[in-house]
């Protein structure tokens, strides 16, 4: 009776570990082949994880600022097969561009934002800044744009940003590239209508960021790293869950665009923004430093957007209309819609990267050319 138990327990582990061992193999097999099968999809979300990010591979501490790029860098190239192949220089400030020229009777353009007004994905020639800059020295020799834009910063870094440099730039026109992922950092209300937008560094902020970069290298490796960049969890993330998760469902929906056109047509200015009452008022907050930092000069401020927005149907809630109504209230702001102008164009998925949510040469080029439609030249 025992050794019938005993090897009926046997069986049962090795059947166990049998199945273990197939479905291993079977694992194995689905990420060598999925790549093979280019499900978009899957392709994009493998994407999001591999591409290489400039921060972190390049990024160095700053104690006011959080982080810029390293300061110098030469012809770096940031390649990903068949979506990325850009190079990027930095100045000797750490931002991207040539060195900026201080010499009097300078006109100087401070370009702000984040990856898409830095350029990400796309040569330094063909950003909307360089774009700007090249076009305003036709009129005058004397433009300099200046390229302050910084991938992943939030609105208040990019305010600050502008703060720390304005009295050393001073600039005759400023452009903020506003993205709406910039209202998704945190918030420290220090009393109504009062925001502390100041970078305050902790006392391990600056080894963990020089950890983060390490951990960024082509050479680093760990389990994590793997399984995030694998098609296998790609193919759970936007394949399996979508299944169970409604939520996820519906980010990943695609609502019907007229023929010939790639989103859904822009509604009508609502007669009221429905946004977030609370990211509102830290949204005009940070408008107001920034709009009181440019004094009397000119502010731009044009809308990105991005196809998680344009591929679904427009709504009152839209970041876009705040912005909107800020530069209806003051005249020295002019805000360009671009969201709209994408909306309205045939095809206007173009302006857009393929597998990235960033603007391809084709945007920045639009951008710049509208932004150029407005401009207030000086007497």
């Amino acid at each position: 009776m025992k050794g019938s138990l005993g090897n009926f327990f046997k069986r049962y582990a090795a059947n166990i570990l049998l199945l273990i061992f197939s479905l291993c193999i079977v694992l194995v097999l689905v990420e060598i082949f999925l790549p093979f099968m280019k499900i978009k999809t899957i392709e994009e979300a493998v994407y999001q994880v591999r591409r290489p990010v400039i921060v972190g591979l390049y990024g160095q501490f700053h104690p006011q600022l959080h982080y810029t790029l390293k300061k110098n860098l030469r012809g770096v190239k940031q390649v990903y097969p068949g979506q990325l192949d850009y190079d990027v220089d930095t100045n000797n400030q750490g931002f991207r561009g040539p060195d900026w020229d201080l010499s009097p009777g300078r006109k100087n353009v401070v370009v702000l934002g984040d990856s898409f007004a830095f350029g990400w994905g796309v040569q330094w020639d063909q950003t909307v800044g360089r774009i700007l800059e090249k076009e305003l020295q036709k009129k005058d020799a004397a433009y300099q744009v200046i390229n302050l834009a910084m991938p992943a910063w939030d609105i208040d870094l990019i305010v600050r940003s502008f703060e720390l440099y304005r009295d050393l730039l001073k600039p005759v026109a400023v452009v903020y590239v506003f993205c709406p992922n910039d209202l998704l950092g945190g918030m420290k209300k220090t009393a109504p209508g009062v925001f502390d937008i100041e970078y305050h560094p902790g006392p391990d902020d600056e080894k963990e960021f020089i950890a983060m970069v390490a951990r960024q290298q082509p050479g680093y490796w760990s389990w994590d790293k793997f399984r995030r960049g694998s098609y296998l969890h790609a193919y759970h993330a936007r394949i399996i869950r979508p299944i169970f998760s409604k939520r996820i469902k519906e980010s990943l929906t695609i609502d019907k665009a007229p023929a010939g056109y790639s989103f859904p047509p822009p509604m009508d200015p609502p007669a009221e923004s429905t946004f977030d009452r609370e990211r509102r008022e830290f949204l005009l907050y940070c408008l107001d430093r920034l709009r009181k930092g440019v004094g009397e000069s000119p502010l731009y401020i044009i809308d990105t957007s991005d196809k998680s927005i344009l591929y679904r149907k427009d709504q009152a809630d839209n970041r876009r209309w705040v912005l909107r109504e800020y530069g209806l209230a003051h005249r020295n702001v002019t805000v360009i819609d671009f969201e709209s102008f994408a909306r309205r164009t045939p095809h206007g998925r173009k302006f857009y990267l393929d597998y990235d949510d960033h603007w391809s040469p084709e945007g920045h080029a639009a951008a710049a050319g509208l932004i150029l439609q407005n401009w207030k030249w000086s007497k």
